[in-house]
C-alpha cells in the first residue's frame, strides 16, 4: 500500500497539471483534432482527480474519517499509476507547449496555425492511455463513495 499522504499529494499535484494543460491549450482558438481531443480527455480526468480530491478531503467529518479516507484511495491507486498518469500529462503538457504559430503565416480565420507534434497514432496511444487512467479513478472513485 502507498503512503496516504503521499499518494493525495501527487492528486493534487495532478490536478494543478492538468490545469495547467487545460489553460494552455485553452489559448488555441481552433487547434487539430488530436489537440481537441486530448483535452476532452484531459478534461474527463480533471473532472475524476477533483471528485476524489474532495471526497477525501470536504467529506471527512472528522481525523480519523479523513484518514480512512486517504489509506482506502491508496488502496485504490497505485503510485505506479499515479506517475504514469504524471508523466503522459507532461509529456502532452510540452507538446502542447510546443505548438507555435507558424512562422511567416498570418492569423487564418478559422483560427491559429499550429504546429502540431503528435503524429495520429500518439495522439490514439495517449488517448488510450487516458481513457485507462480515467477507468482507474473513476473505480477508486466508486470504491471510495461506497
Amino acid at each position: 500500500m502507498a503512503d496516504p499522504h503521499s499518494t493525495t499529494a501527487k492528486i493534487a499535484d495532478l490536478l494543478l497539471l492538468v490545469t495547467r494543460i487545460l489553460a494552455t491549450g485553452c489559448t488555441f482558438q481552433k487547434g487539430p483534432l488530436g489537440l481537441q481531443q486530448l483535452l476532452s480527455e484531459i478534461s474527463r480526468l480533471n473532472d475524476v482527480l477533483s471528485q476524489i480530491n474532495e471526497l477525501i478531503h470536504y467529506n471527512a467529518s472528522s481525523v480519523v474519517q479523513l484518514q480512512s479516507s486517504k489509506e482506502r484511495i491508496s488502496e485504490a491507486i497505485t503510485l505506479d499509476t499515479l506517475e504514469t498518469a504524471s508523466n503522459l500529462l507532461k509529456s502532452v503538457h510540452s507538446s502542447i507547449t510546443l505548438c507555435n504559430q507558424i512562422p511567416g503565416q498570418r492569423k487564418k480565420k478559422v483560427g491559429q496555425a499550429i504546429v502540431w507534434p503528435f503524429q495520429e497514432r500518439e495522439v490514439r496511444k495517449n488517448l488510450d492511455g487516458f481513457r485507462r487512467l480515467i477507468n482507474t479513478f473513476e473505480l477508486a472513485l466508486r470504491i471510495e463513495s461506497r
